[in-house]
């Protein structure tokens, strides 16, 4: 039984704007493959769904593997929600070369979907995309990479051995293309807390998940539902999907029970810290006669706060309110998605003695540290991961009317829960390094005696 924890950060590499030919995260992906390689010959099946899969080096070595009579299973999305813009050239590792032609995040997975769609057994390596799109509002304006976002946000694995298992947790999406950015790999081996929440997952999201030789490429906006099933969602692992009812409702009511018990110390590490003030439409809720205000798990770090907890929050992306904008006016931050929002919980944590708060361009990791409680999560804290709606109906969109939507809202994330000293103490170490590096500001300074 064991926690292995890794971590990843630009620092790391000459150059941080090189796009590595192992992807977004070189390190990670290189100890998640040598955790594999030392156990292959007692391995029998991993199943894996990854957002964004296209990345060359790890769809190798997984082919190696299936050489090796290992049985792979893949889901990830749609070609169509990779980002076709931007190409650029790729570093090639051994060489410390570039490669001559620019590739965009679609090129790279066109280039493995091609590919695996013309072999002509597949039944030891499967790959099937999760098509779900998942919007909740008539405004919405067109994604960046497709018409309409897909739900499938996981990085997430599960290893069947002869002797034992594996679950596995990454805020990174080992992407190519990506620039790297300071991220967190967990690995938990032989724990059986988190065995059955795994297993039942991935049982579920294969049956919905359609293979890739039966994938029809046509964008189908109007049939997004799922037959809903039990979960085996336990509190030390949790997953929300839209085949199981409220999860993401559940998800954050986990996250605020746990916060509700913090004694002295609360760590938050996010791209994205935006679930504060937010409401539930009751239009597209079954059970929901109206609508529902919540103040989500940003405002219980504010009431942990205020009873005199120690926080500490570290985001890619910051605004400030207006009572503390002339602190750091020569700062320029990558802004929320709804600012009037997060500059409201800015303004209230501004006012709490024991809060701080750091801003890093680089930061993609996802976890809460609460005392000697870690929760590894591969979602943001926002309120698109917190809302579930089983019946979203939209004629329309404002910006694409040519479009509709039928279906159900819902992220499809995980977190674990792990109580452990020694693993607190890692992530604890990697959070305090990204605050005192230099690429980091400091927005927020703890007046409270005792705080760092």
């Amino acid at each position: 039984m064991a926690f292995y924890s890794y971590f990843d950060s630009p620092n790391l590499y000459p150059n941080k704007f090189d796009f590595h030919q192992e992807g977004g995260s070189p390190k990670l992906l290189d100890k998640l493959m040598q955790f594999i390689q030392e156990r292959k010959d007692r391995i029998q099946q991993i199943d894996i769904a990854w957002y964004l899969f296209n990345n060359r080096v790890f769809y190798n070595f997984l082919k190696e593997l299936v050489y090796g009579g290992i049985k792979v299973n893949v889901v990830t999305i749609p070609l169509e929600g990779f980002d076709p813009n931007n190409p650029k050239k790729i570093k090639f590792s051994r060489s410390n070369q570039y490669s001559d032609r620019t590739f965009s995040k679609y090129d790279l997975a066109k280039d493995i979907f091609s590919e695996h769609y013309k072999l002509k057994n597949t039944d030891e390596f499967t790959i099937r995309f999760f098509p779900h799109l998942y919007v909740r509002s008539p405004y919405v304006k067109k994604f960046s990479r497709g018409k309409l976002p897909y739900s499938l946000h996981i990085k997430a694995c599960y290893i069947t051995m002869k002797d034992g298992f594996a679950s596995i947790l990454s805020s990174s999406n080992f992407a190519v293309r990506d620039l790297v950015k300071n991220e967190s790999l967990l690995i938990i081996e032989n724990e059986e807390a988190y065995q059955k929440a795994f297993e039942c997952f991935f049982k579920d999201l294969n049956v919905n998940a359609v293979d890739i030789h039966k994938f029809s490429r046509e964008l189908n906006t109007s049939c997004n539902n799922y037959p809903l099933v039990e979960s085996n969602n336990t509190d030390s692992a949790f997953f929300s999907a839209p085949f199981y009812l409220d999860s993401s409702f559940l998800m954050e009511a986990k996250l605020i029970d746990l916060l509700k018990g913090a004694k002295e110390e609360i760590r938050i590490c996010a791209q994205h810290l935006a679930a504060f003030n937010y409401t539930v439409p009751s239009q597209f809720h079954s059970k929901l006669s109206h609508d529902v205000r919540k103040k989500g798990v940003l405002g219980e770090l504010i009431a942990c706060a205020k009873r005199g907890i120690k926080i500490s929050c570290l985001s890619q992306t910051f605004s400030a309110p207006s009572d503390i904008v002339g602190n750091f006016d020569e700062f320029k931050f990558r802004t929320p998605q709804n600012v009037k929002s997060f500059q409201e919980f800015a303004s209230e944590l501004y006012r709490c003695k024991t809060v701080s708060y750091f801003v890093n361009e680089s930061v993609h990791s996802k976890y809460i540290l609460i005392d000697d409680i870690l929760v590894f999560c591969t979602y943001n804290y926002t309120p698109t991961q917190f809302i579930y709606l089983d019946k979203v109906n939209i004629s329309s969109f404002k910006k694409m009317p040519e479009l509709s939507y039928s279906g159900i809202h819902c992220e499809v994330a995980s977190h674990v829960v792990i109580t452990d000293s020694k693993l607190a103490k890692e992530f604890a170490s990697n959070f305090d390094d990204i605050c005192s590096c230099n690429e980091s500001k400091q927005v927020i300074c703890c007046t409270e005696k005792g705080c760092v």
